[in-house]
């Protein structure tokens, strides 16, 4: 004993670490984790034959990282640390820019996986095949903020080149059909508030100039809601989520409180729907979470029908920068049915044929699409006689 105490650092070291060990064993686990919006890590079942294989090993690992006490304090401290001390601008896959004179996260894009590759090729040739099949439809692709805003970046980021991408995809898809192309409009307004500076989608204004773009192309008159809108601040979308970037200037997201009714439908199999739900388009309590954009279309669900104020049918088949994007169709549409790939993986033959739209919009924005694997349904016959 006399000779331990010899070495106080190293007593109090082993205290410490000891210290630390009992609180995180009696930290209480968290299922979810608001800051960060996601699903956390919980304690794994033992299993000896996964032990065996070093599965249960890897899952353990996992939950300990994820469950370790006090775990916002700490990551938001190696943000700071790696922003601060190592001037990164390069955290948790989100780059450090500029918009409009203010602090704003892009997704880091520098090159398409492999997998990305095959995938990008596998969607433009789903959507000519449906083009071409629906000539009513048409297809519209988002262009990210970091193409808009690509002189805001760090200099010399070795971002992956967009905008060819995109010429790509929109002369092969242009040759099957109606494709609208954002880029020009967008280039020409980015100085109005058109993307989230802490999120990786377009914001109400950015989707209200889209959609004027895409009543332009189709010859529909544009109709902005005559109520006011409602905006509200305190909004961090996920590129803050992953970034934790500590001097990130919060969002405001703004809706127009319209009271369309809307009924949510649950997949059941081939054009078969079984009713969740109807209520208007808006999930306000997501207004009191981190997660605010969630506001608008309660999330993606499999097929959402909209009660319009104008004439005719639309069909959506989006990802979740339509979601913002959808109230403004009410203007214009009887019916604006929404559909969200990822919730329905069937033909949409059946669908179409019975409902038989005056138009179809496809709208996705690149990111999601270079990568998205839901789009084969586009191109899958139907089973259905």
């Amino acid at each position: 004993m006399k000779k331990l105490l010899r070495y106080p650092v190293l007593i109090l070291f082993f205290g410490i670490l000891a210290l630390f060990t009992v609180v995180d064993l009696l930290y209480p686990d968290r299922e979810y984790s608001e800051l960060e919006n996601t699903t956390l890590q919980q304690r794994p079942a033992f299993n000896l034959s996964r032990l065996v294989n070093n599965q249960w090993t890897a899952d353990y690992g996992d939950y300990v990282k994820e469950q370790f006490m006090f775990r916002d304090t700490w990551i938001d401290l190696q943000s700071r640390s790696e922003s601060l001390l190592l001037q990164k601008v390069e955290i948790g896959g989100q780059i450090e820019g500029q918009a409009n004179g203010q602090e704003a996260l892009y997704t880091k894009q520098f090159n398409l996986k492999e997998s990305e590759v095959s995938q990008l090729e596998k969607n433009i040739q789903y959507v000519c095949q449906f083009l071409e099949k629906y000539p009513n439809a048409a297809f519209m692709l988002a262009p990210s903020a970091s193409l808009i805003y690509a002189d805001q970046l760090p200099a010399d980021t070795p971002m992956l080149d967009e905008e060819g991408y995109l010429d790509e995809i929109f002369a092969r898809t242009g040759e099957a059909g109606q494709v609208l192309d954002l880029r020009q409009e967008f280039t020409a307004n980015r100085e109005e508030y058109l993307y989230y500076r802490t999120d990786h989608h377009w914001t109400t204004q950015g989707a209200c100039l889209a959609y004027e773009v895409y009543c332009k192309q189709l010859g529909l008159t544009p109709s902005l809601p005559s109520s006011a809108a409602v905006y509200v601040e305190g909004f961090y979308g996920t590129g803050y989520s992953a970034s934790r970037l500590w001097n990130a200037q919060e969002d405001v997201i703004a809706y127009y409180p319209l009271d369309n009714a809307m009924t949510v439908y649950d997949t059941m199999g081939e054009n078969s729907f079984k009713e969740r739900f109807t209520a208007g388009m808006y999930d306000t309590s997501k207004l009191e979470t981190r997660d605010k954009y969630a506001l608008f279309l309660y999330g993606n669900n499999a097929l959402s029908r909209i009660q319009g104020n104008g004439e005719g049918k639309i069909l959506v088949i989006k990802d979740s920068y339509a979601n913002c994007f959808v109230p403004f169709l009410t203007a214009n549409f009887d019916q604006i049915d929404v559909m969200d790939l990822r919730s329905y993986s069937y033909s949409l033959d059946a669908l179409i044929q019975e409902n038989q739209y005056d138009q179809i919009l496809i709208l996705y924005n690149f990111q999601s699409f270079k990568a998205d694997g839901f789009l084969s349904a586009l191109a899958r016959p139907s089973t259905l006689q």
